[in-house]
């Protein structure tokens, strides 16, 4: 079994211990006044030049010191994680579901029914929803958390920084959440076909179940729309990255701007210099404001997702704190009686001690 503590520097008003022993020790004992018949049978005796200072009623002390010591307890607010706790505990979720766009109401209900825990959270911003879901999922009790990203996941849609800023311990999944109808899609594209530079109008159907792509007829555009230019010594194969690149086709934008690519150095290994001059074609034709219609591979979703970590101690777990409350409010009830007790005993010693004067 371990301890673990919901606000551990409330253990600092433990000290105030002090208190209530520096009040025993400095309290000022006044004399009792007694009537006395007569003082010619006692001795003259020097009164002592200090007074020491004792503890009259050590249980009284330990009691007041006791109430100090399980309120800071209290505050500080301990967790016990015994094996069946933790089990328990493991059994039930916390679930954040991220909605990437409206869904039908069946969807959402479905993925909250076998929750502990549930809340859905959709922003304009994917990483303003998942930051919003993670505040949510701190504040939930001990509990396995995850968050459930539904919607169309399209590419673009999720990134990875996305992914990185959501904590280790909280498991992703996804949901994919077909397109209430099918929807088509032109996507204009920069190609080469049969040796020339030219745009195509490829025509993406989005159905509930699959997408399909046609590509539209090929139109010619300007020769030096995309350049490349290198050391002689790599200009060739700075071409053939760019003929390759081209061949598989990038998603273009603005078919009278001019690019001039520049082939700093090759990378390594050579094969990797189609990719180079591909990522450096898409930042050039920069990106709508529309995400690309094609679904994002399941093999990309299986590498995102993970199940959730180990369950720990959260600010939520209020149980442990009950019972210590109960002790503070039991041992205030036992200073309040023997308090009661001795002052009831100082008032008949003294009424007993004036009976016999």
């Amino acid at each position: 079994m371990s301890v673990s503590w919901i606000a551990p520097f409330a253990l600092i008003g433990a000290g105030l211990i002090a208190l209530p022993i520096a009040i025993h020790l400095l309290v000022r004992q006044h004399a009792r006044s007694l009537p006395y018949p007569s003082l010619r049978f006692l001795r003259e005796t020097q009164l002592a030049a200090f007074r020491r200072r004792t503890i009259q009623d050590a249980g009284l002390l330990l009691c007041r010191g006791a109430i100090v010591a399980v309120a800071a307890m209290a505050l500080a607010g301990p967790v016990f994680q015994t094996p069946s706790r933790t089990a328990g505990a493991a059994k039930r979720t916390s679930r954040a579901i991220v909605l990437m766009n409206p869904v039908e109401e069946t969807v959402a209900s479905q993925l909250k029914s076998d929750a502990f825990a549930s809340a859905s959270f959709a922003r304009r911003v994917m990483a303003d929803a998942i930051a919003d879901a993670i505040r949510w999922l701190d504040q939930q009790p001990a509990s396995a958390r995850e968050i459930v990203i539904a919607g169309a996941l399209r590419r673009g849609s999720i990134t990875d920084g996305d992914v990185a800023a959501i904590p280790g311990g909280i498991g992703i999944r996804f949901r994919m959440v077909a397109s209430p109808a099918p929807t088509d899609v032109t996507w204009p594209i920069l190609a080469r076909r049969n040796g020339t530079v030219v745009r195509i109008d490829r025509a993406v159907h989005l159905e509930s179940d699959a997408t399909r792509v046609t590509d539209g007829n090929a139109t010619p555009v300007r020769p030096d729309l995309i350049s490349i230019t290198a050391r002689p010594e790599d200009q060739s194969l700075a071409d053939a990255a760019l003929r390759a690149a081209l061949d598989a086709g990038v998603p273009w934008h603005d078919f009278e701007k001019q690019v001039a690519l520049t082939w700093d150095a090759a990378p390594t290994p050579p094969s990797s210099a189609a990719d180079a001059v591909m990522a450096a074609l898409s930042e050039a034709a920069g990106r709508d404001d529309r995400f690309e219609p094609v679904a994002i591979a399941t093999a990309q979703l299986d590498k995102w997702s993970r199940p959730p970590g180990p369950v720990s101690a959260r600010p939520g777990d209020e149980g442990d704190r009950r019972w210590l409350w109960a002790i503070v409010l039991l041992l205030i009830a036992l200073e309040t009686w023997m308090r009661r007790n001795r002052s009831q005993a100082v008032t008949q010693i003294t009424e007993a001690e004036a009976r016999v004067a």
